[in-house]
């Protein structure tokens, strides 16, 4: 057990440098799309997750931080403050927006996480100190699509209530008011544990059924029944409970979940080839789900398969940021050894 310990540390350091080796001067993290590298927020928050958990590269961290906030539109094209697009390189290699995100509530969620992440990891409270009139707008543009149910739209044009941002949204809402407890401000972190709550309740009265979640509510309350088959967004949106912290990986429900995706997906941990990959968000809950030995088999394939062959499609900085979080979780739950 040792030398797996002393094997998946090596890795950790590993991805974490190749996943800096994706930031631009600028500070911004791309993602090596094939044909073209784009800047997606969403995507880069996921990929510095990692190495901020593990208090790695954190100076390189701060400087994507000052990239997003700089970014932030007051307001955008939909006449939300608090978003940022998404950017793609020009053929001289500048930063151009595409005036769109593929969603407003999970993009600011995901950076307040991030930033805890990387609050957690130095205790740079002067930084989050300083920069808090930027966070308070990052908050507001979480919340732009908040609907009367508790529940967050994607987009302003966009009149979907997703399980996956929902879930998302409700981490980001704990974050920040973590992040205002730290800072002193204990009253604005109760509205927003209060917003959290909200969000968790509505995601167990209105999304629950099946044994599981519905990935969506559609236009007038039309509810998607969750197919498990269906790997994307269905199947992997059931993981997202359990990933953010709506469910506890000790309660009932949480257990009752897991079991329901082995069941359609019991080979999981032997999808590591470029051609089947299954996205790390699955390793992170059997890691967080105490699945000890699947993500040591998913880890060894991958290492074979994705790592050890120069990071082909469809693995990118974000995968490999989720799994540092799953390789923090599995070795802490074996800090015995």
């Amino acid at each position: 057990m040792v030398g797996v310990i002393f094997y998946m540390e090596a890795l950790i350091r590993q991805e974490a440098d190749w996943i800096l080796s994706q930031q631009l001067s600028s500070g911004a993290v791309v993602t090596a799309y094939p044909g073209q590298a784009k800047i997606v927020p969403y995507f880069a928050h996921l990929a510095l997750y990692g190495p901020a958990a593990w208090g790695l590269h954190l100076p390189r961290i701060q400087a994507y931080l000052h990239w997003y906030l700089s970014r932030l539109e007051r307001p955008d094209r939909f006449g939300v403050t608090g978003t940022v697009y998404d950017y793609y390189l020009d053929e001289e290699g500048m930063e151009v927006p595409t005036y769109g995100y593929d969603s407003s509530d999970s993009y600011a969620a995901t950076f307040l996480t991030l930033v805890r992440f990387y609050y957690e990891a130095g205790g740079d409270r002067e930084w989050v100190e300083a920069h808090w009139p930027e966070l308070e707008v990052v908050a507001g543009g979480m919340l732009a699509t908040l609907q009367k149910d508790n529940l967050t739209l994607a987009r302003p044009d966009w009149r979907v209530k997703y399980l996956m941002d929902n879930c998302e949204v409700y981490r980001g809402l704990k974050d920040y008011a973590w992040l205002l407890i730290k800072a002193g401000k204990e009253g604005e972190a109760e509205r927003y544990e209060v917003l959290a709550g909200k969000v968790k309740k509505a995601l167990e009265t209105k999304m629950r059924c099946n044994g599981g979640y519905c990935p969506a509510i559609y236009r007038a309350g039309l509810r998607r029944r969750p197919n498990w088959r269906r790997w994307y967004p269905d199947a992997l949106a059931q993981l997202f409970p359990i990933i953010t912290g709506v469910l506890h990986p000790q309660e009932e429900n949480a257990r009752r979940l897991y079991a329901n995706f082995l069941r359609n997906y019991p080979d999981w941990y032997l999808q590591t080839k470029p051609e089947n990959f299954l996205t790390t968000l699955v390793v992170y809950t059997a890691a967080l789900m105490g699945d000890n030995w699947r993500v040591r088999r998913y880890v060894e394939g991958l290492e074979e398969d994705i790592i050890g062959r120069g990071h082909p499609w469809p693995y990118h900085a974000a995968e490999a940021g989720v799994l540092l979080l799953a390789l923090k979780t599995y070795l802490a739950g074996n800090s015995s050894y």
